[in-house]
């Protein structure tokens, strides 16, 4: 799965440039589409690998069971993200928990038909696989990477890319996420502790640099928390956090 450099820890996978559901629409893939509510199962690991999944509307949450945590969260995916293995052999199976956060609407195109296409239209498989190659990298190496930072500069990294994906205006008031989740949630996405997280969100609250509301975080100073997230992660000229 892709990871960005403004990552909080976690993939942010969407469907590449210029390759998206209406790219297998076009060569005659029909895709199904499903609804799921919070925090329905999309798929498990042990799960048969056999489609391609596009999210359509809400979000999902990519999770594995990692390390001494309980839940680790390797993606999390807003309308336009794309996921599932894009390994197209047969009898794989899923090795991550997919998760819906919100309502959400997903589409799946089964990779046998995937498959027949790619033999018979050359071009089409190029694009494929150019535009999905960075699907490819895992994000373990991310998360192990990031268990030698500061709670608080993980947390603070992540708030940040959260509230840029997810995030819209109130009123000059701060930028408010638009999903709901709890602070074993966020703990999930950084492989931390809820304790640890609960703890830090406490700090930044006091400090003035987020709030709740309505059980959503709001975030009200985007500038301390980019110096916070600064403190081990480390700047580039152009200003954006790299992991």
């Amino acid at each position: 799965m892709l990871y960005g450099h403004d990552t909080g820890g976690f993939a942010t996978t969407t469907a590449p440039e210029g390759f998206d559901l209406g790219d297998f629409e076009e060569v005659g893939l029909k895709s199904v589409e499903r609804r799921f509510g919070p925090k329905d199962m999309i798929f498990a690991p042990g799960d048969p690998d056999d489609q391609l999944y596009f999210v359509l509307s809400g979000a999902i949450r990519l999770y594995k069971i990692y390390g001494d945590y309980k839940e680790a969260t390797t993606a999390l995916l807003k309308e336009g993200g794309v996921f599932g293995k894009l390994s197209l052999v047969e009898g794989r199976w899923q090795d991550v928990f997919a998760e819906a956060v919100t309502e959400t609407r997903v589409a799946s195109i089964q990779k046998a038909s995937i498959e027949s296409v790619v033999k018979s239209r050359p071009e089409f498989a190029l694009k494929l696989f150019s535009s999905f190659s960075e699907r490819l990298r895992q994000s373990d190496e991310v998360i192990e990477s990031l268990l030698h930072r500061e709670v608080s500069t993980r947390l603070a990294t992540l708030l940040l890319n959260l509230g840029d994906r997810f995030g819209s205006q109130e009123n000059g008031s701060g930028t408010v996420l638009e999903v709901r989740l709890t602070h074993q949630d966020l703990a999930n996405m950084i492989a931390s502790t809820r304790e640890a997280v609960s703890k830090v969100m406490s700090e930044f609250q006091r400090d003035g640099h987020i709030e709740t509301r309505n059980r959503r975080i709001a975030i009200l100073d985007r500038s301390s928390l980019m110096e916070q997230a600064s403190i081990q992660a480390g700047l580039s000229v152009d200003g954006q956090i790299r992991i």
